[in-house]
């Protein structure tokens, strides 16, 4: 083990992400991949190291680790003592904001890290019963444990979102980011509430509004918005009277009216994936496999059978 603790950088340096002290702190070393994006300010990044033995400086950043190696050993003081791991795969952390942390790991190691911003996040999900201060997440905070598979499959669908941000996926991670969050704090899956109304009309005006703007960039606070809820709230009560994630309901959406226009008019196939809200012509033929089962030119070959 490496026997006394460095600083990663200078005490008296402020970070204002934690995404800007990996790349300009003694992390800044080992080879590291970041990816941004969605409306609540999501920083994810995976990153190689050797082993380390750093106090990390304080960050406006409530940070979720998750270990992508067998770790052994691993030592983590969030300033109430230190805590050992055994032998674990995928050991997972949250490291609190504004906390100087120490973190020993005695061995080369692979990491996915995901950092949220608490000042800008914490009213936003105090409806969904989540705070961003740390106290939602006690058990995790300064401790290694297992987080369950479908937190750690979020997580990595978070990535692979980020990998290729559009104008769907930024919707797509807003709502990721709840559910996220929701699980790992134990305040839900952002499922149905109950007593939600069929004929709720802040949930029929958000589809309207959809209808309207579907070609936009859009996001779960916007529609949260226009339903004047906020956006923990909002995305419960759509799920619970439509039956669909937001997401999921404007992603088909969106296929549905690409359908219709290759069925109907001449505009080519990446002209209808522009004016259908999607990233690229690639995109639309990606989901549209998912919804359809075939591909866009097979569904304009067909109208013309």
């Amino acid at each position: 083990m490496i026997s006394a603790p460095l600083y990663a950088a200078d005490p008296e340096t402020t970070f204002h992400r934690f995404a800007d002290f990996y790349r300009e702190s003694a992390y800044s070393a080992f080879p590291q991949d970041h990816r941004a994006g969605g409306s609540f300010g999501v920083t994810m990044m995976k990153v190689d190291q050797e082993p380390i033995d750093f106090i990390d400086a304080p960050m406006p950043d409530l940070v979720f680790c998750r270990g992508d190696t067998e770790t052994v050993n691993a030592l983590i003081d969030c300033g109430d003592g230190p805590v050992i791991s055994g032998r674990l795969f995928r050991g997972f952390t949250v490291y609190p904001a504004n906390t100087a942390c120490r973190t020993l790991v005695p061995h080369s190691h692979s990491l996915t890290q995901l950092a949220l911003p608490v000042a800008a996040l914490t009213a936003e999900m105090r409806s969904a019963g989540i705070t961003l201060d740390g106290s939602s997440f006690g058990p995790w905070i300064g401790r290694i444990n297992v987080p369950p598979i479908s937190t750690s499959r979020l997580m990595d669908r978070m990535w692979q979102v980020l990998q290729n941000p559009s104008n769907t996926d930024h919707l797509l991670l807003d709502g990721l980011t709840l559910q996220f969050l929701a699980e790992l704090s134990g305040a839900g899956d952002l499922a149905p509430l109950g007593g939600a109304r069929p004929e709720d009309e802040r949930i029929v005006r958000v589809i309207d509004y959809i209808e309207a703007h579907y070609e936009e960039a859009l996001s779960i606070g916007e529609l949260a918005a226009v339903a004047c809820l906020s956006p923990g709230h909002f995305s419960r009560t759509f799920k619970a009277t439509v039956g669909a994630p937001v997401w999921t309901y404007v992603t088909r959406r969106r296929c549905e009216r690409a359908k219709e226009m290759l069925l109907t008019t001449r505009f080519s196939i990446a002209e209808i994936a522009y004016r259908c809200g999607f990233a690229n012509q690639g995109h639309l033929t990606r989901l549209c496999n998912e919804h359809f089962g075939t591909t866009p030119g097979a569904i304009r070959q067909s109208a013309l059978s």
